[in-house]
């Protein structure tokens, strides 16, 4: 195979960004996840009032177990972390509606940081 880096494209708000490079000759666009550019100072809103679901640890998100529309009683586990080699599931703070998520499976989150409302 024969690869070349064409261009990168600058960091959208979303922390993603466009690598243009040509494989054999054909070229491809593959937008990519830059997380130099989180890890830099980007912090993630904090969990605060009732409904907001924060992480309880510094760690990583394994699983998620609802989306955006779901129901959720209040301590049903919404989503799974893994921090020191070990999976902690992350509960509902209150009965109601998902109405946004902030992160994805495999994203770093520090303490408190606001994972859905």
């Amino acid at each position: 195979f024969l690869i070349k880096l064409l261009s990168l494209g600058q960091v959208k708000e979303d922390g993603t960004r466009v690598v243009v490079f040509e494989v054999n000759g054909e070229r491809w666009f593959m937008p990519v996840t830059d997380n130099s550019q989180q890890s830099e100072g980007a912090k993630r809103e904090k969990a605060s009032g009732p409904g907001s679901v924060g992480s309880p640890m510094p760690g990583v998100i394994v699983k998620m177990n609802v989306k955006v529309g779901d129901e959720v009683k209040e301590g049903e586990a919404v989503a799974s972390l893994s921090a020191m080699k070990m999976e902690s599931n992350i509960p509902a703070t209150a009965t109601g509606k998902i109405t946004r998520i902030l992160v994805n499976i495999g994203d770093k989150v520090e303490g408190d940081d606001l994972i859905m409302e």
